[in-house]
């Protein structure tokens, strides 16, 4: 039927200008009027109301369900439809048909990895008419793009620029995998690598393995010259990749950068970020805590996260407040999928950040010198699967690609002169394996009890999942799809001749939990909570964020003070380093000869260890510990 949608932009005070600049919906004059705009959209069941407030989130309210996704999906469509059309690109491997032959491999690689599942049931594992709210919030999508493409001169400005046009949804592109944190491939390749050069003790040696030590050696049957050689994960990282747009792309001349500017600014850029993962690699993540309220100063506890993903315009997070039959939830999530991933519903508020979970491994196969589309598996010759699809590609002509598969997973290489191919074997390829989708059950959840049920659909990322609610009651569970391995480690490549296998997957609820400690506190920051009892070692990742941003939080947090909400801000504000607190002290005894490192060295003996943007010190201590990290890996690995 068609129903009508009214909007309610609320009063917008001076820092809103930005705000009204960008949401079409906010009336130009005056600033502080308030304004509301009646619309008719076919497939609502009931007039829906959508009310802006001064941030530019959207509260809905429906009184239907089904309306209420809609409306989300319509909503969200309207506020960040370039990123919808990109993230469509991007899930159903059409890039190529707006970039370019650029494109193709990612094309390919989002091709390779696309879930081929049965869609009913997997619409139903996030929650259990997942199937009817997932087709709802995509309609809502469509809704929108339909009206937009009425008036295509309106769309917004990298339409016309990259001359595109919005495509419809399906549900396949909201449960795409694409834009996940996913696991450990890139690293299971690199240590393999590394295991051919140096061997696996000798890498123990250098890379800090816990909460146990994982079995490094290679399997005979690997081939390590073909492991080094070989861009065994090009198609992998291909479709992994953010999208990066070119002057070339642009369709006005007069709008584009000249290529040696974009190509001095895309070189620094990757500069910055290859540093970043060499030095500060461990150090990226996110953080969240719980807080019992016999450690707050209101008696209620807090629930904080703040978790650590890249800046971006748009951003990657979407507020919304969504309200119907059976559904009061605010909070935010990625703004292409239904629900509200980090948020709370009136009876808990939940957190999330990573935990360690390894659901990816690289199997090597002998292939059939007489027929590369065989391979060895328990003593015969095996049939891959052969899929053919047709890529479209801008100002070109389309390309037909050949997409590979073993019983594990995807073919990612095929090495024509040793007889070998590689496959990706995914956790994250089953059934729920959409990022964060399962949050639709978090979403309704009442107590810690249902939280905890809600938490084990949660199979991707690997999260540490933080609740607070409103009885007092805090708590942690770990997530995420985690294969079980009796005879490997899953962190360098293994044979694909069936001596390597899953023994299924450990339950979610069994993976490390607490409940209301005796501390009044939980923080987790992506380090390393296993208990050292824990029984399931074998499905617990070996490599963690370093514990710095937990060891100080957990040292304000178990300071036996009572906290405000205020303090909970200034510790997500935090910047005090320990290590800079540890390594500084060093310096007290080691005089320089020469006058500049002299007097940097006695600034730092003065410092106050926080990583403030305004001091100079700081500048120096980073600067310092990079050189010092590089030093340190000379000396480990000459």
């Amino acid at each position: 039927m068609t129903a009508k949608l009214r909007s309610f932009p609320s009063s917008l005070p001076i820092l809103g200008t930005l705000v009204a600049l960008a949401v079409a919906s906010v009336p130009s004059s005056p600033l502080y009027a308030q304004s509301s705009e009646a619309l008719t959209v076919q497939g609502l069941e009931e007039p829906v109301e959508i009310l802006k407030d001064r941030w530019g989130i959207s509260h809905i309210y429906a009184l239907t369900e089904h309306d209420l996704f809609f409306a989300q999906g319509y909503a969200a469509a309207r506020d960040r439809l370039f990123q919808f059309e990109i993230w469509r690109a991007q899930a159903t491997g059409t890039t190529a048909d707006i970039l370019g032959p650029r494109a193709l491999e990612r094309d390919r690689g989002t091709r390779l990895f696309k879930f081929r599942g049965d869609m009913t049931q997997e619409m139903r594992h996030y929650h259990p008419r997942g199937d009817e709210i997932i087709p709802a919030y995509v309609d809502g999508v469509n809704a929108y793009i339909a009206e937009a493409l009425k008036h295509p001169d309106d769309l917004p400005l990298p339409f016309r620029l990259l001359d595109l046009r919005p495509k419809p949804w399906t549900p396949e592109v909201v449960i795409s995998r694409h834009q996940g944190l996913l696991s450990n491939i890139s690293q299971e390749l690199s240590t393999g690598r590394a295991v051919c050069e140096i061997g696996g003790k000798a890498l123990e040696e250098l890379v800090y393995y816990h909460p146990h030590d994982p079995d490094l050696e290679l399997d005979d049957a690997i081939d390590c010259q073909s492991l080094i050689d070989n861009d065994i994960l090009g198609v992998y990282n291909a479709f992994r990749r953010r999208v990066n747009f070119q002057p070339r792309d642009i369709v006005a001349a007069e709008f584009r950068s000249d290529q040696e500017s974009y190509t001095r600014l895309a070189a620094a850029l990757y500069a910055e970020e290859d540093q970043l993962l060499r030095n500060d690699r461990d150090d990226i993540g996110s953080n969240n805590w719980v807080v019992s309220g016999e450690r707050t100063q209101d008696g209620y506890p807090f629930m904080v996260n703040d978790p650590h993903r890249a800046q971006g315009v748009p951003s990657l997070r979407y507020w919304v407040h969504l309200v119907g039959p059976g559904w009061n939830v605010i909070g935010a999530g990625e703004p292409e999928i239904p629900g509200v991933s980090i948020g709370h519903n009136g009876y808990g508020a939940w957190g999330l950040t990573v935990f360690r979970t390894d659901s990816e491994d690289l199997y090597v196969y002998r292939t059939n010198p007489n027929d590369p589309d065989q391979y060895w598996y328990k003593g015969r010759w095996e049939d891959m699967e052969v899929i053919e699809e047709t890529i479209q590609v801008k100002d070109s002509s389309p390309v037909t690609v050949e997409l590979k598969y073993t019983r594990h997973g995807p073919v990612v290489f095929e090495d024509d002169e040793k007889d070998l191919a590689y496959a990706v074997r995914a956790g994250w390829m089953e059934i729920g394996g959409a990022p964060y989708l399962a949050s639709l059950r978090m979403n309704q959840a009442r107590s810690w009890e249902e939280f905890r049920d809600a938490c084990a659909y949660s199979n991707i990322p690997g999260e540490n999942m933080v609740w607070a609610d409103r009885d007092g009651n805090i708590g942690w569970q770990s997530v995420g799809i985690a294969p079980i391995r009796r005879n490997f480690s899953g962190m360098v490549p293994v044979p694909g001749d069936g001596r390597f296998e899953w023994d299924g997957y450990l339950p979610i609820k069994a993976k490390p939990h607490e409940f209301n400690p005796t501390r009044g506190f939980i923080e987790t920051s992506n380090s390393n909570h296993t208990p050292p009892d824990f029984p399931y070692l074998e499905a617990i990742g070996y490599t963690w964020s370093d514990p710095y941003r937990w060891a100080r939080a957990s040292e304000v947090l178990g300071s036996g003070r009572r906290f405000s909400l205020m303090d909970m801000v200034q510790l997500q504000h935090d910047y005090l380093s320990i290590p800079a607190r540890t390594l500084v002290p060093l310096l007290a005894d080691l005089e320089a000869d020469e006058g500049r490192v002299e007097e940097a060295r006695r600034r730092l003996l003065e410092w106050d260890y926080v990583l403030d943007k305004n001091s100079v010190e700081a500048g120096i201590y980073v600067a310092f510990e990079r050189r010092l990290l590089d030093n340190i890996a000379a000396i480990k690995v000459p």
